[in-house]
């Protein structure tokens, strides 16, 4: 089943993060940083509506995602962590929630011009998440969603291509016959 979700208080903005898709890891086929672009390409575009997908408009300068690496004695790790907020805070969500937490995932963050895959089949990230509540009125209140995970290789980093997934959505599902 694919989720689509839409943050309140989204704006369009160029060069910044606008949408993430949360993948659990098990819709894939065995793939890892050695896999080429065009395969792991093929693999998200073509995914099966059937899968566990969340499809989610991020709320402007609301991620953040950092890479860093670490050298040990197995090599080179790329440490990834990802965290954004998710909202409103309802029932429904946070059910959706509960089935992503603790769960091995991928994650494919876009802009306007690029995408970012953090995670593989062979080393997914892990999603974790916990109410965000506040006192005063005007704050958001939702859920902050924490992906993290180590992997061999570094980001895939796509540009120019338009994922169908993102296309595809609720109104996929709706559209079917009954």
């Amino acid at each position: 089943m694919i989720y689509e979700l839409c943050n309140l208080g989204n704006e369009h903005h160029i060069d910044t993060f606008y949408k993430i898709a949360i993948f659990k890891a098990d819709a894939f086929p065995y793939f890892s940083h050695l896999s080429k672009d065009a395969a792991v390409l093929d693999m998200i575009t073509n995914i099966s509506d059937a899968s566990d997908i969340i499809l989610a408009d991020l709320l402007p300068n609301n991620i953040r995602v950092s890479q860093n690496t670490r050298f040990s004695s197995n090599g080179k790790l790329h440490v990834s962590n990802i965290g954004f907020t998710l909202t409103p805070q309802d029932k429904n969500l946070q059910g959706l929630l509960d089935g992503y937490n603790g769960q091995e995932v991928i994650v494919l963050v876009s802009k306007r011009n690029t995408g970012h895959l953090y995670g593989t089949k062979a080393q997914p990230l892990t999603l974790t998440y916990g109410e965000l509540n506040s006192p005063q009125p005007n704050s958001i209140k939702g859920y902050n969603l924490q992906i993290t995970g180590e992997t061999y290789g570094s980001t895939k980093l796509f540009e120019d291509v338009v994922f169908n997934i993102y296309d595809r959505g609720l109104a996929f599902e709706l559209a079917q016959p009954l």
